[in-house]
């Protein structure tokens, strides 16, 4: 194990208050990229999702922590605004589809936060569907409304 951390360098993690344990991500040249990646209940889905938060090595900040908080709180103000976008993205395969329980059709599996100092704050949340094993979609926000979707499998 010793010669890989040698080639490779040692893991940093951490225990943080919050996210729990992290594994942290380092870009020696390009320190702004550095970020954090950890598994956290998701209260809106009740199970844990894949969370990617941009940070230094000191860890997350107390405003990456609210923000995250928020995001729970407001899941279902979100999903009203997102379905709309999932719609219109997935018609062009199929012409008369229609969303009826988004938390039921969709699960959201990964999130991703900035480093939230600044405005807006653009962030992304992966969703898995029923309709579509083979693909996720991330949407990308930009404070609590949607901008962009990507449909990747």
């Amino acid at each position: 194990m010793a010669f890989f951390d040698f080639l490779f360098g040692k893991k940093i993690m951490i225990d943080d208050d919050f996210f729990g344990r992290m594994l942290f991500i380092q870009f020696k040249n390009k320190p702004q990229k550095n970020y954090f990646e950890c598994k956290r209940d998701f209260n809106p889905s009740s199970r844990p999702i894949e969370v990617f938060i941009n940070a230094d090595v000191s860890g997350p900040t107390s405003t990456q922590k609210d923000f995250f908080r928020q995001i729970e709180n407001e899941y279902g103000n979100l999903t009203v605004k997102i379905a709309p976008l999932i719609e219109k993205e997935f018609r062009n395969w199929k012409s008369n589809f229609k969303i009826t329980d988004f938390r039921k059709e969709f699960q959201p599996i990964n999130l991703a936060l900035p480093r939230c100092d600044g405005k807006p704050v653009i962030w992304e949340i992966a969703f898995e569907t029923e309709h579509d094993l083979n693909h996720e979609i991330t949407i990308t926000m930009y404070d609590f409304e949607p901008r962009d979707i990507l449909i990747d499998g």
